[in-house]
């Protein structure tokens, strides 16, 4: 079962919705009294905030695939398989993509996947996130780790 177009729009209309409240809420908190010792500091948290809850989305999008995948093949996939199924949109092409400096990387077997979404700077795709992600097949619950690469033994989100 491929994800259609319209729920890839859906969920591209969820990032940017959550982006614009963000942004919204950050200019709130910038324009509120001038006594408020947040300031313009509360800017790039926001933007931190909003590049983590789009990793949080995109490991949540993947799990999907990985799930529709199995059910059609019997087995879980790469990167490459899934979009190559349309499971994912070319975003997610490539061994490790990068998506809002988030680096994605994935190991797979017939039976069971794990995947990293690590913060990555790179000159295309800067971010402000800090906080590292895991996701595996047999719990499907997002860990998090603030000092390194997530893993099952980190806290559940």
């Amino acid at each position: 079962m491929k994800i259609s177009a319209r729920t890839h729009s859906i969920t591209r209309a969820a990032a940017l919705l959550l982006t614009l409240l963000v942004l919204v809420m950050t200019f709130d908190a910038c324009s509120s009294s001038g006594t408020s010792s947040g300031g313009l500091g509360v800017y790039p948290k926001a933007v931190g905030a909003a590049d983590e809850a789009s990793a949080i989305q995109a490991l949540r999008t993947i799990s999907t695939a990985q799930t529709q995948l199995k059910a059609t093949n019997g087995a879980y996939g790469s990167f490459e398989d899934l979009t190559q199924a349309g499971m994912l949109d070319q975003r997610f092409a490539g061994v490790t993509p990068n998506l809002r400096g988030y680096q994605f990387t994935m190991t797979v077997t017939d039976s069971d996947y794990t995947v990293n979404a690590d913060p990555q700077i790179t000159e295309a795709q800067p971010t402000t996130g800090s906080r590292h992600f895991y996701l595996n097949s047999s719990d499907n619950a997002i860990h998090v780790n603030t000092g390194q690469s997530a893993s099952k033994n980190d806290p559940v989100l």
